[in-house]
């Protein structure tokens, strides 16, 4: 297998996600077995990662540790002895990266081994060409007008777009989609935060749970491990609040800010405490069958959330 053990992509998130779907590909016919561990730059623990890249699996061959958004880690320099450590025939890593400075070490370091996959966001007719292809691989034929329209709504992003193809291909069965088509079922993307998701989640409303993620532009094994936590504060809560402590105690005992914790005690009033540890729990083994490869985030995120908003 010609892979290299570790690659930089660095470019369009779109871009980098579909190429990070072919390296697994390849890694994975090579090895049916090989494991899958994925990191956030935001979270990772240099020190931790060098052992683990250093170390070998007691339970496979091969691994591949995927690190998303390398582009946020804190103290960028401390990943290099990472970088540079000999690792375990059979171990892989793959970064990725929507920018990154000219200075920064990670880049550099990447580059000294001829590991950067750059692959930046299409320009002109490049843009309609990748649409084109988005577009294709859901059977959606489209007019040239249907293309400059959906391009327009969604600022030019190619995340954006894939994730739109998925809803408008159920409206294109009839014949080429219309540019009416498209202004009337594609809603103009905005920077939305993950936060109204997290809220509605723990409202256990599953229509207004799925309309705001919908809207939301964000990793799904991101919005996973949000949603893990969101449900583990809200557990933290309901457990103080089963106590009957007062009210103006349960900042101190849960040790978040006041307002937040108002908050969250309006939302783990729609729970039981048992109703939260299961679905923790299940949010928990979605979290592991996703870093092993069995399930895609996705899917685990969408379980997560009917399993959160079902019926007690």
């Amino acid at each position: 297998m010609g892979e290299l053990q570790m690659i930089l992509l660095l470019g369009d998130t779109f871009r980098c996600d579909r190429a990070l779907f072919e390296r697994e590909a390849v890694l994975r016919e090579a090895d049916p077995a090989i494991e899958r561990h994925v990191l956030f730059g935001d979270e990772i623990d240099p020190a931790s990662f060098e052992m683990e890249l250093r170390s070998s699996s007691l339970f496979a061959l091969g691994r591949h540790f995927v690190v998303r958004q390398v582009e946020r880690v804190k103290t960028a320099k401390a990943l290099i002895p990472a970088m540079a450590a000999e690792i375990p025939v059979g171990t892989f890593v793959t970064l990725t990266a929507t920018e990154l400075k000219g200075t920064s070490p990670i880049l550099k370091a990447c580059k000294a081994k001829g590991a950067v996959v750059s692959l930046p966001a299409p320009r002109g007719q490049g843009v309609a060409k990748a649409v084109r292809e988005i577009l294709a691989a859901e059977k959606i034929e489209a007019s040239a007008d249907a293309i400059r329209r959906l391009v327009f709504r969604n600022g030019g992003s190619l995340l954006g777009i894939a994730q739109e193809a998925k809803k408008l291909r159920s409206f294109a069965q009839g014949g080429p989609l219309t540019a009416e088509a498209v202004d009337r079922i594609v809603f103009p993307s905005a920077e939305r935060t993950a936060y109204p998701f997290f809220d509605r989640l723990g409202e256990r409303n599953l229509a207004a749970a799925l309309e705001t993620l919908a809207e939301v532009r964000d990793d799904p094994g991101r919005m996973l491990g949000g949603a893990i936590r969101h449900l583990a504060r809200l557990a933290m809560v309901r457990a103080v609040l089963d106590q009957r402590s007062p009210r103006k105690r349960l900042s101190d005992a849960v040790g978040l800010p006041d307002w937040l914790c108002r908050r969250l005690a309006d939302q783990a009033k729609h729970f039981t405490l048992a109703g939260l540890s299961n679905a923790l729990g299940t949010g928990v083994r979605l979290d592991v069958q996703v870093k092993s490869g069995d399930v895609s985030s996705e899917d685990a995120l969408m379980q997560l959330v009917l399993a959160a908003t079902a019926p007690s």
